[in-house]
Formats: C-alpha cells, sequence, structure tokens
C-alpha cells in the first residue's frame, strides 16, 4: 500500500497551506465577534444616573444585595424603594447595578408552536403509509396527530425557556 499525497484543488494550493489559511482565518472570525460582542463601558456612573424613575433594579452594595426601584439617583447617591422601604446608597458602596430586561415568554411560545408543528408536519409526511402499504389510520389522521402532537410539545418547550434576566449597567 502506497502513501501519495493528494494536492488541494481549492486555488492550487496544497493541502498544509489551506488548512493553514482556514484556521487563521477561523482565528481572525473569533477575535472580531469578541470585539463586536464586548459591553460598553460598565464602570460609568453615568449610566445608572440616566435610569428612570421607577426602573426595576438589583443592587450589590458590599455583601448586600437588594432588589427595588429606582427612586432617584444623583452624582454620589441612589435611592431605591425597596420590601423594607426607602433604602439609600452611597456610589462608593455600591458595587453593581443591574436592570431588568424584558421577558419574551408569549414571543418564546409562539416560536415553539409553529417550530413544534412544523416538526410534527415533517414527521407526519414521513410517517404516512406509502403506496402499496396497508392503512389502519389514513395518512391525513397520522399526519394531524403528529402535528398536534409537535404543537403541544413545542409550545411547553416555548413557555419553559427562561426569558428576561438582568443586566448590568454599573460594576465598580
Amino acid at each position: 500500500m502506497s502513501f501519495r499525497r493528494h494536492k488541494c484543488k481549492a486555488a492550487g494550493k496544497k493541502p498544509r497551506e489551506t488548512h493553514q489559511f482556514a484556521c487563521r482565518l477561523g482565528l481572525l472570525l473569533a477575535v472580531l465577534s469578541r470585539i463586536l460582542a464586548a459591553q460598553t463601558n460598565v464602570a460609568d456612573w453615568n449610566a445608572v444616573k440616566a435610569l428612570t424613575v421607577g426602573t426595576e433594579v438589583r443592587i450589590t452594595a458590599g455583601s448586600r444585595g437588594i432588589r427595588g426601584e429606582i427612586e432617584r439617583t444623583t452624582d454620589d447617591v441612589l435611592v431605591v424603594t425597596a420590601r423594607k422601604g426607602q433604602e439609600m446608597f452611597e456610589r462608593q458602596q455600591v458595587s453593581v447595578v443591574s436592570i431588568k430586561k424584558a421577558g419574551h415568554r408569549k414571543r418564546n411560545t409562539l416560536i415553539g408552536l409553529a417550530a413544534g408543528a412544523g416538526g410534527g408536519l415533517a414527521i407526519g409526511i414521513a410517517a404516512r403509509a406509502k403506496p402499496g402499504q396497508w392503512e389502519f389510520i389514513s395518512n391525513d389522521v397520522v399526519t394531524a396527530g403528529f402535528v398536534a402532537a409537535g404543537a403541544i410539545v413545542g409550545t411547553v418547550v416555548g413557555v419553559i425557556i427562561p426569558t428576561g434576566g438582568w443586566r448590568e449597567v454599573y460594576k465598580r
């Protein structure tokens, strides 16, 4: 058995050169995506001052974590209405401020419903009796059953997917 080196047909280059090019391109894309996905400066107190009254926030001050709504912010003070009442934090005390992101439960449910129904339709069409095969149940009932089952499963998955969450706007 002889081993021969096969030439890569990609632009007349050797396989090693093509492999190196692909690796370098992949590394470049990874670095660029990391740079583009970088967050804005979360160490800027102006982001906290820009939050409107009533915004739901989660604040970490030392070892304490407080959840409440913003009452007011100044250059050096943050006032929050929490369960215990109004609490005031000096800027130096605050280590992290996060805001609650909007939930997307309805959107996720509808996407799950559509994806499940589409998957059920594909399975239902594939599971139909072929010409010449004996049918226990009509092909339309088989397809409708898989569509319904897929829609139910997709809807449940869409409801279960977590939504919302927290986004840091300040971190010291």
